[in-house]
C-alpha cells in the first residue's frame, strides 16, 4: 500500500517534468555560436568565390581572411570563457573521438585555425614587403591552405548544432534540424559579410552579384528555419504563452528576413545594403539566443 503511494507521488512529481540538468550556458555561448558561424561562414564563402570567381571576388576573398581569423580568435575566446578553464580545450585535444560532436568540433577548429593562419600570415609578410608580392610559389602555398581548409571549416561550423541536437535538454532533443539551420545560416551570414565588405571597399561588381546570392540564401534559409521551429513549436508552447510564441517567431523573421529582403530588392545603396546586413546579423543572434534560454525557460517551468 505505501509503495503504491509511493509511486503515484513519484508519478505525480516527475511525469511531467524534465529532469535532466540544465547546461550553465548563457548569453555568451548565443555570441560564441554568433561568431563561430561568422568565421567559418566567411571564411567558406571567400574559399568558393575566389577559386570559382577569381575574377570577380578574389580581391574580396582576400580581404576576408584576415576578419575570418579576427572572428575565429573571437570565437575561441568566448569558448574558453564558457568553459570556464583555458585548459578544458587543451585537455579535448587529448583525445579525437569522431562519434562525439565536442571532440570532432574541438578537432575541426584547430585543424581550420591553421590553414587560415597560414593565408593571414603570408598575405600580411607580402603587404610589408616581406615576402616577393608576386611569387608563384607563395600563391600555390597560399590556395592549397585554402583548400585544405574546406573540410575543418565545415565541422567547425556544423558540430555545434549537432551537439546541441544530440543532447537531452528540453527542446533541443526534438531539433533534428538545427544542425542544418546553422550550417545554412552560416553560408547566409558568409555571404551577407562579404556584400558588406564588397561595398565598404568599391567592388560595386562583386557587390551586385553577391547581393543577388544573398537574396536567394535569405529565401532559401527560411525553409530550414521553419522546419527548426515546427520542431520547436511544442516546447515553446509549454513555455510560452501563445501570443509570446507568435512573438518569438515572428519577429526574428521579419527583422531577420524580410525587411533585408526588401531593402535588398529596392535598391544597391550602400546604406540599404548595409541596413540589411546588419539586421540579418542581429535575427541571427537574436535566434540563437532563443536557442540557449530554452532548457533554462524549462527549468523555470
Amino acid at each position: 500500500m505505501r509503495g503504491d503511494v509511493q509511486m503515484r507521488t513519484m508519478e505525480s512529481s516527475y511525469s511531467t517534468k524534465e529532469v535532466t540538468k540544465v547546461p550553465g550556458w548563457h548569453g555568451l555561448v548565443a555570441w560564441d555560436l554568433l561568431f563561430n558561424n561568422l568565421t567559418t561562414g566567411l571564411f567558406l564563402f571567400a574559399a568558393v568565390g575566389e577559386l570559382a570567381l577569381p575574377g570577380l571576388l578574389a580581391p574580396v576573398a582576400k580581404a576576408a581572411y584576415p576578419v575570418a581569423l579576427v572572428f575565429l580568435l573571437t570565437d575561441l575566446m568566448l569558448l574558453v570563457l564558457d568553459l570556464g578553464d583555458p585548459l578544458r580545450f587543451h585537455h579535448m585535444l587529448r583525445v579525437f573521438k569522431p562519434s562525439s560532436p565536442m571532440s570532432l568540433g574541438t578537432w575541426s577548429l584547430t585543424a581550420y585555425s591553421l590553414p587560415l593562419t597560414l593565408i593571414v600570415a603570408i598575405e600580411a609578410a607580402q603587404a610589408l614587403n616581406l615576402l616577393p608580392a608576386g611569387s608563384i610559389v607563395l600563391e600555390w602555398v597560399r590556395k592549397l591552405a585554402v583548400v585544405v581548409g574546406f573540410l575543418p571549416a565545415f565541422g567547425s561550423l556544423a558540430y555545434k548544432g549537432v551537439l546541441f541536437s544530440t543532447s537531452s535538454q528540453p527542446g533541443w532533443k526534438d531539433a533534428r534540424w538545427l544542425g542544418g539551420f546553422v550550417a545554412n545560416s552560416a553560408l547566409m551570414l558568409g555571404c551577407a559579410e562579404m556584400l558588406a565588405m564588397s561595398v565598404l571597399s568599391g567592388h560595386s561588381k562583386a557587390a551586385a552579384s553577391l547581393r543577388t546570392v544573398l537574396m536567394l540564401l535569405l529565401l532559401l534559409n527560411i525553409i530550414p528555419a521553419g522546419l527548426l521551429f515546427a520542431e520547436f513549436h511544442n516546447t515553446l508552447s509549454r513555455l510560452y504563452r501563445e501570443r509570446q510564441v507568435y512573438l518569438a517567431l515572428v519577429l526574428p523573421f521579419v527583422g531577420g528576413t524580410l525587411i533585408p529582403l526588401i531593402l535588398l530588392l529596392v535598391g544597391d545603396s550602400a546604406p540599404g545594403i548595409l541596413g540589411a546586413v546588419s539586421l540579418i546579423l542581429l535575427g541571427s543572434l537574436a535566434i540563437r539566443s532563443l536557442i540557449i534560454k530554452i532548457p533554462h525557460a524549462s527549468r523555470e517551468k
